[in-house]
């Protein structure tokens, strides 16, 4: 259904591919809706401890209000297992394209921009997330990076889909760095190759069912084995923006992942 309705956001004059359709009250600060209250609702915590208490999974949460700012969060500096960091990558293209070390529009292949290459890393292919690192100067900035603004994550690489490829070391991050990378990201929501390379994440049918077909979702979803990754920007119709990050490790099964986000967005 989300992609349904983002086919006919995108579908209108002058859209000539996909490009996120932001809200009008994002786009033109002019026009936002005074009326939505901003801040987390009450009793969001002890959601928070109940998704901490289902079996079969290791959680970390985190949930942070767009409009103003407020956080809360469960495990919030624990270091957990991320299998595909693309989350790290788009937030760390995006500072460069701010500041000019290079643009997410640089030509980094034939007929490919950069922010090409990290939405289809966005998309899973783990091929074109490495790509994404290579073409934009490998990994010495990113890992510098890294380690003078959020050293609790580390981006090593990750292990491409075929016989023989080189394995890599594991990759963590916490749910503060990745609150922080949403952030970064949805402040930077109104440049159009941003909106591109976020738009549209792959969501199971658990997530779908969870999110329903009224908001428009930003992010990243990820998760292989035992550990599972969401971290969506959603805006909803009256104008609220929620940050939402689950990580999760030593899962049973992907869908505990996804369960634990339901439970998390239904209190929201």
């Amino acid at each position: 259904m989300i992609a349904f309705l983002m086919s006919i956001i995108l579908s209108a004059p002058g859209a000539a591919m996909k490009t996120g359709g932001l809200p009008p009250m994002l786009l033109n600060p002019d026009t936002v809706v005074t009326e939505t209250q901003a801040g987390l609702p009450s009793g969001l915590g002890t959601v928070m401890d109940n998704v901490l208490d289902l079996p079969g999974a290791v959680f970390g949460l985190g949930v942070v209000d767009l409009n103003s700012g407020e956080r809360l969060t469960r495990n919030a500096g624990r270091r957990f297992y991320i299998d595909t960091p693309d989350i790290v990558e788009a937030a760390f293209s995006v500072t460069r394209h701010n500041s000019g070390e290079f643009r997410l529009d640089s030509l980094v292949a034939r007929d490919m921009q950069l922010w090409m290459m990290i939405h289809e890393g966005q998309q899973g292919n783990r091929e074109k997330l490495m790509a994404s690192v290579y073409h934009s100067d490998d990994f010495p900035p990113l890992q510098s990076w890294l380690s003078e603004n959020f050293p609790s994550t580390e981006f090593d690489g990750v292990t491409r889909n075929w016989e023989g490829a080189p394995e890599f070391s594991p990759n963590f991050t916490t749910v503060n760095d990745c609150l922080d990378f949403i952030e970064l990201v949805s402040d930077n929501l109104d440049i159009t190759a941003v909106r591109r390379m976020t738009l549209n994440p792959p969501l199971s049918a658990d997530l779908e069912a969870a999110l329903g077909s009224s908001n428009v979702v930003y992010g990243w979803v990820s998760g292989r084995d035992k550990t599972r990754a969401i971290n969506l920007i959603v805006v909803k119709p009256d104008g609220a923006r929620y940050g939402v990050t689950v990580l999760a490790n030593d899962l049973c099964c992907q869908s505990k992942g996804d369960l634990g986000f339901t439970i998390l967005w239904n209190a929201l």
